[in-house]
């Protein structure tokens, strides 16, 4: 993955980046939520989608706290293990036909990625400055990429 260079760049911008991508993911679940706008055959179909935009949403997060040098990244690894082992755990269970796990799974994934975002928030405000040999790298503009939440296949 290459970044553009640009100088002044910092957390803020990152963050912010973060922030607007963990946006649309909610929103794109809280679409899931509604059996009127996504009936339960949808649902089915559309579960593995949820699951690796999660997934893909989590590995970009994690890139960009490797690449500022969190100094939590470590549990913050561990958490997102746990929630994407839930959710594989209940893939095929909801492609079975499960839907009221899948939709209850969903709306506990709303309010985890709620608390998760304060975490990342709290996670980027704590680092002061990019870490020595990152100076100037710009990386807002790699996670404003429309597909940044597109699953790696």
């Amino acid at each position: 993955m290459a970044f553009r260079h640009f100088q002044g760049a910092g957390a803020g911008a990152i963050g912010a980046a973060l922030r607007n991508a963990r946006r649309r993911l909610c929103a794109r679940l809280a679409g899931a939520l509604d059996p009127s706008g996504m009936p339960d055959a949808s649902f089915v179909r559309e579960f593995p989608t949820l699951v690796a935009l999660v997934e893909a949403g989590f590995r970009h997060e994690e890139t960009m706290m490797e690449l500022l040098g969190y100094h939590r990244l470590h549990d913050h690894l561990a958490d997102n293990a746990v929630i994407l082992a839930a959710l594989h755990r209940a893939l095929p269970l909801v492609e079975d036909g499960d839907i009221t796990l899948g939709r209850r799974l969903v709306a506990a994934l709303l309010d985890l990625l709620s608390l998760h975002r304060l975490c990342t928030d709290l996670a980027l405000a704590t680092i002061p400055s990019l870490p020595a040999g990152r100076q100037g790298i710009h990386l807002a503009g790699a996670l404003k990429r429309r597909d940044y939440f597109k699953p790696s296949r």
